[in-house]
């Protein structure tokens, strides 16, 4: 029975990789819901900065996010590539949340194994919103984990419904 145990967790599990500001993300798979080919964004009055506004997808009215601020980096979307990716994140029913991504990759299958944790900085900075760190295509990729980073998000702060 330990063997059974033990191949699972080398079990790959598959994310959505994309590209923010340069760098290349994944994200689970299972948190996504859909992407969207760029669409006008509907600014919201007294939004805080990286609430981008709101789309509507199909009657339902879906926050956009600004990821690359929210994680210190600078946007830099090429329209031609660009996409909006919807997310579903907490607990059931799942929130909508949607982020600009630069372009949209691939869908990988990466092993638990394959992921080694975020690096000690030994600073302020905190990587609690990070699952780790893969090689893909030998380019450093960064695991991240939405649930921690949309943490008051996720629990309906931008609830349109």
């Amino acid at each position: 029975m330990e063997e059974d145990d033990g191949a699972e967790t080398l079990e790959p599990h598959t994310y959505v990789t994309l590209e923010l500001a340069g760098q290349v993300f994944a994200v689970d798979v299972g948190n996504v819901r859909e992407i969207l080919d760029l669409q006008p964004i509907s600014r919201l009055p007294n939004a805080p900065a990286d609430l981008l506004g709101m789309i509507d997808v199909r009657g339902e009215g879906i926050a956009v996010i600004d990821l690359p601020s929210q994680l210190g980096l600078m946007h830099q979307a090429n329209p031609e590539d660009a996409r909006i990716v919807v997310f579903e994140l907490g607990p059931e029913p799942r929130k909508p949340i949607g982020v600009i991504a630069d372009r949209v990759l691939s869908v990988v299958a990466i092993a638990k194994a394959d992921i080694e944790p975020a690096p000690d900085a030994m600073s302020r900075w905190r990587s609690d919103a990070m699952i780790g760190v893969a090689r893909i295509d030998g380019q450093l990729t960064m695991m991240l984990a939405l649930d921690r980073l949309f943490g008051v998000a996720a629990s309906g702060l931008f609830d349109f419904a």
